[in-house]
């Protein structure tokens, strides 16, 4: 929101009046002079867009929707006005109102416009043609404006119809959400506090008035008629209750709804009473277009509260910013409505955070942001690459417009006549953006055995950026020091030599940076250092150069093992006796993974470095080697060359499948049907039934004979009829798919049809009997049965090979 009581006093970055130094653009070899003053002035957008208004201390303060939404939820009593520059009748009485409010001692009236980019009737949200973004109004004055319907007298109403689609395939659940409310004649102005009463129902609107009578007569504004409206606005401002006039006449800030729905969104404390006065100042979108229009110097953060990567962020941006002595952060939000669907008290599944974003391709309004994007942000530079991940849309000639698609938090200095050292326009004068969150970018976060590294990314990168404000210089960091670390992690004489008085240093976890004093520094304790050059007048701060006083981890791990990998393409090897504070990598890779508690599954055969990780202070230790080996197997008759060895190896070391003997799996040996279902459900984990009370007559009392009550009792095997199941007889190809088919099903694993073939791909088709249709197409086309020379050969007997195959294809 805007104070517009400050607009004649450097309304955005007021800094030193003696620095008049040329900006440089940290994104180009050179940088041309800026002829802008470094104390810049935003004509306040309600004396820019309304012409009745005179007063440059007005009472009016811009209001975003998310912060519409905050205010009416908040405990106090607030001034309304509902109504845009676009609008005729609120252009004729908002200098009245104005001066009524000022008489009254009122600070502030919070002017909302329900058309969301303060112009186009399509963003309108109290316009039923709009569906579904009506919801947004409708939803609001259902929530919080529930006695509206004493206070205003049209008849007309705001409907929406919006289906919302939960779940997960394919159990996708749609639902038709709609809701009316009473829709507000603009301009409409009320007194608001959420917990007044009238006897003991709620009427949280006090006061009002609702459009205007006509004030002109014959053509002339009419007096009379004017002293009549203003006469209606001071009365409804002498309705409040004296209980409820408190916090009309206290000055306004942001430290409230900053602070509360930054706090709210996170769960936790991300600004506290040290970050206050907080100098992030939230636009809407129209307004944000007037401050890109006008001359001066202006510091943005694009992004709001319901961003976990924003919300990392916003405390060093306020914090830095009145470091430089900055009053005011313009903080947009590509969201329109702010992520209010992404609100806590939003029911989930029944609203989308993303409802109004308009930093997409495909979004209703899409062509907000790429017009605002190629117009003003010319030399935009993004961590995604605008020829592969951008925002566009096709404007009613079928021309194609595109914008770089930036990423929130999107941090940047900006002054719309800068020119780079070639004479181009390059409004953007510096930029950050990093992605963090508000864990990792503590301080005292630890990765890799660093602390606070993204920390010190961010707050260096702000350094640099605010400095481009006093037209500082670049400098490069310090060269030439060298760490010695202390003896011990207790000991104090660590050393950083080579430095100099120009110099200051801090400890990464540590906020700020102290003076050296000499060419080197003493009695350091064990950890990292930033060192860099200290800004001088003229001149940035530098980067800083990173100096580790690590000591050594005295010895490599101990009391490691592995387990064998069941084949040698297989990853189900293991590392036993890991921690969680070990790391490990194959031999001949350069990279190490975190090891886990106990044991480090799902690894590949071969030779790996196991070591203790780094951490502060401390180097990796040495490394521990081990070795991986896979299970041969014992079968003579499958040799490492046959097309079923990792099939067969992967089903006997996991015990699915057994030999014919000892040393002989037989993999030609036509399969039995009762051999199938014991290896169907040995492979699926299904528990054999012993002394099944139901089972097929011909079941027998042999190692199949649990396994048959068991998929009987699934319906997984159906038999042959009169409760015959033939286990000793030989099974067919489309037989043992039928059953391997109807048992996917009942275990919910039926393959996804991601495959290329189909089963006319297959020449034999047509001989698929008509109970093994289904499993055919469907194994087809998951990709699982891939046939032999265009053949399914269904009617041919499957052999032990075949089937340790299959098997093996669904499992691995």
């Amino acid at each position: 929101m805007t104070k517009s009581s400050t607009t004649n006093k450097a309304l955005t970055l007021l800094l030193a009046a003696t620095l008049v130094l040329p900006f440089f653009n940290t994104s180009q070899a050179s940088a041309a002079a800026s002829s802008a003053p470094i104390n810049s002035t935003y004509t306040s957008y309600f004396n820019q867009k309304y012409d009745n208004l005179v007063d440059d201390k007005n009472v009016f303060k811009t209001t975003t929707y998310h912060e519409l939404d905050y205010l009416l939820d908040s405990e106090g009593t607030y001034v309304f006005l509902f109504g845009g520059a676009w609008s005729k009748d609120t252009q004729s009485v908002v200098g009245y109102i104005n001066e009524v409010a000022q008489a009254k001692g009122i600070k502030a009236v919070y002017n909302f416009d329900t058309r969301l980019d303060g112009q186009d009737p399509a963003t309108d949200i109290a316009d039923s043609a709009n569906n579904p973004i009506s919801r947004r109004y409708v939803d609001l004055v259902n929530k919080y404006l529930t006695n509206l319907s004493t206070q205003i007298e049209g008849s007309e109403s705001v409907t929406y119809s919006n289906d919302v689609t939960s779940g997960k395939a394919p159990n996708l659940v749609t639902k038709t959400l709609t809701g009316t409310a009473q829709k507000i004649q603009t301009p409409y102005l009320f007194v608001y506090n959420k917990n007044n009463k009238n006897g003991s129902a709620n009427a949280p609107i006090i006061s009002s008035v609702e459009g205007i009578d006509a004030l002109l007569t014959n053509g002339v504004v009419d007096q009379a008629k004017v002293d009549a409206y203003k006469a209606k606005v001071s009365a409804a401002f002498d309705a409040v209750p004296a209980n409820l006039k408190a916090g009309l006449q206290a000055d306004q800030n942001n430290n409230n709804y900053i602070a509360s729905s930054y706090n709210e969104f996170a769960g936790e404390t991300i600004f506290g009473e040290a970050d206050k006065d907080i100098v992030l100042d939230p636009v809407t979108y129209d307004e944000l277009n007037g401050v890109l229009k006008s001359e001066g110097n202006y510091v943005f953060l694009f992004g709001c509260s319901w961003c976990p990567n924003t919300r990392a962020v916003a405390k060093y941006v306020n914090e830095y910013a009145k470091k430089y002595n900055i009053t005011k952060v313009y903080n947009w939000d590509t969201k329109l409505d702010g992520g209010i669907g992404g609100t806590p008290d939003v029911p989930a599944g029944t609203d989308s955070s993303n409802f109004l974003q308009i930093r997409a391709t495909g979004a209703p309004f899409s062509d907000r942001y790429v017009d605002l994007v190629n117009t003003y942000l010319t030399n935009i530079e993004t961590l995604y690459a605008k020829a592969s991940n951008n925002v566009s849309y096709k404007d009613a000639n079928g021309v194609d417009h595109v914008a770089n698609k930036l990423q929130v938090p999107y941090f940047f200095i900006y002054n719309k006549d800068h020119k780079d050292a070639q004479g181009k326009p390059a409004p953007i004068l510096d930029h950050v953006e990093l992605m963090y969150t508000w864990k990792d970018i503590q301080p005292d976060y630890e990765l890799n055995g660093k602390k606070g590294v993204n920390y010190n990314n961010y707050i260096e990168a702000l350094d640099r950026a605010f400095s481009e404000l006093q037209g500082a210089a670049d400098q490069a960091a310090p060269t030439g020091l060298t760490g010695k670390a202390p003896k011990s992690d207790t000991s104090k004489d660590g050393q950083i030599s080579g430095t100099s008085t120009a110099l200051e240093y801090k400890r990464a976890e540590d906020k700020a940076y102290a003076p050296v004093t000499g060419t080197s520094l003493t009695g350091l304790t064990q950890g990292t250092y930033y060192v860099r050059v200290a800004a001088k007048t003229g001149f940035k701060p530098s980067p800083s150069t990173i100096i580790d006083l690590n000591l050594e981890q005295p010895a490599a791990p101990t009391g490691l093992g592995t387990a064998a990998a069941t084949t040698s393409l297989s990853l189900d090897g293991k590392i036993t006796g890991t921690t969680a504070q070990l790391e490990y990598k194959l031999s001949g890779t350069t990279k190490y993974t975190a090891a886990k508690a106990t044991e480090t599954t799902g690894l590949s055969t071969g030779k790996y470095q196991v070591r203790y990780a780094a951490k502060y202070g401390y180097n990796p230790s040495p490394a521990t080697d081990v070795v991986i080996s896979y299970t041969k197997s014992a079968f003579v008759d499958v040799p490492e060359s046959a097309w079923h060895d990792q099939a067969i190896n992967y089903l006997a070391a996991n015990k699915i499948a057994g030999g014919t003997d000892e040393t002989h799996f037989s993999p030609n040996d036509k399969l039995t049907r009762g051999q199938f279902i014991t290896l169907l459900l040995k492979a699926y984990g299904i528990a054999p039934e012993e002394n099944a009370k139901d089972n097929f007559a011909d079941a027998g009392n042999t190692y199949y004979t649990p396994y048959l009550a068991a998929a009987k009792r699934l319906n997984i095997a159906g038999g042959v009829g009169d409760n015959q199941f033939a286990p000793n007889q030989s099974i067919s190809r489309e037989e043992l798919f039928t059953l391997l088919h109807r048992s996917l099903g009942v275990l919910n694993k039926l393959p996804k049809g991601n495959g290329t073939a189909t089963l006319s791909s297959f020449t034999d088709a047509d001989q698929i009997a008509g109970f093994a249709q289904e499993a055919f197409k469907s194994l087809v086309e998951g990709g699982i049965l891939t046939g032999d020379n265009a053949k399914l050969n269904p009617q041919n007997l499957s052999t032990r090979a075949e089937a340790a195959q299959v098997l093996y294809n669904l499992l691995k």
